[in-house]
């Protein structure tokens, strides 16, 4: 997920969604499809990932305290 949130294939995330992918699947260094998008400033994808509950790892760690 977090190689097509680079690339911003925003069909691949859809049929990701579709199929109940979790959004918020994080890496080995904690980042999620979220942080990805927004670092190649995929701001289509971010924002369909947003409506979707999506969140970065820093959102996640913040929510885990």
């Amino acid at each position: 997920m977090h190689v097509a949130a680079k690339k911003g294939n925003i069909e691949a995330f859809k049929q990701y969604i579709a199929n109940g992918a979790d959004v918020n699947a994080k890496s080995e260094t904690y980042s999620t499809p979220l942080d990805e998008a927004i670092k190649w400033n995929r701001t289509e994808l971010a924002d369909l990932l947003r409506k979707h509950g999506g969140k970065t790892g820093e959102e996640l760690k913040a929510e885990a305290k």
